[in-house]
């Protein structure tokens, strides 16, 4: 981010996205490592993990091919992948911060036992007391950390979708002028000819 004070925009733009797919594709790497090493005691959560990752990665790849197209080609409407795929991210962080700030705010004890019971429905473990207290506590620091990272990456989503706006108009600059004739043309039959205008002797 700090580079890109710097650097022109749209070499700002395209290095923030190869940068994203990176961190995407290392994800999506680690999540295909553990399910192959599960590959025989396969677990739904491994299942979906892997699917998740890997169809991020796609819509980060085909974001950043398009952005890089753009700036090549100078084409402004390449930008939308990228700039659908950034506010997207940015209203699930902006999501997933509100609900850090109401879990903080009062509702930590509903959240909780929310969680606690989706816990028990799909690992079929039954907590205890003892665990529900444990878990309570380990749970507000996991809850800290989250809404840091989840700030974190709201700020980092905004700014990047500003520098998408930003990239994409400057290239509406460079829109090409259509140079097809906005009236259609008058048909013209060769085979017909102006009579000559008729000359008249002068009487003077």
């Amino acid at each position: 981010m700090f580079w890109c004070c710097c650097w022109p925009i749209g070499k700002c733009a395209k290095v923030l996205a190869c940068f994203d797919t990176l961190v995407v594709g290392i994800f999506a790497y680690k999540s295909f490592g553990v399910l192959m090493d599960t590959l025989n005691n396969l677990h739904w959560t491994t299942v979906i993990s892997f699917l998740f990752f890997t169809s991020f990665l796609i819509c980060h790849i085909l974001g950043t091919v398009f952005i890089v197209l753009a700036a090549q080609k100078k084409i402004a409407r390449y930008c939308l992948p990228r700039l659908v795929l950034i506010a997207g991210l940015t209203v699930c962080s902006l999501v997933a911060l509100i609900f850090m700030v109401t879990y903080f705010a009062g509702s930590a004890k509903t959240v909780n036992t929310f969680l606690f019971r989706v816990y028990e429905y799909f690992f079929g473990v039954a907590l205890t007391e003892t665990d529900k207290l444990e878990l309570k506590h380990e749970l507000r620091y996991y809850g800290v950390a989250f809404f840091l990272l989840a700030a974190l990456f709201f700020i980092y989503n905004v700014f990047e979708l500003w520098l998408t706006i930003k990239f994409k108009q400057t290239l509406n600059e460079f829109e090409p002028v259509p140079t097809e004739p906005s009236a259609p043309q008058l048909s013209h039959n060769p085979a017909y000819a102006e009579p000559p205008l008729k000359s008249y002797p002068n009487m003077a």
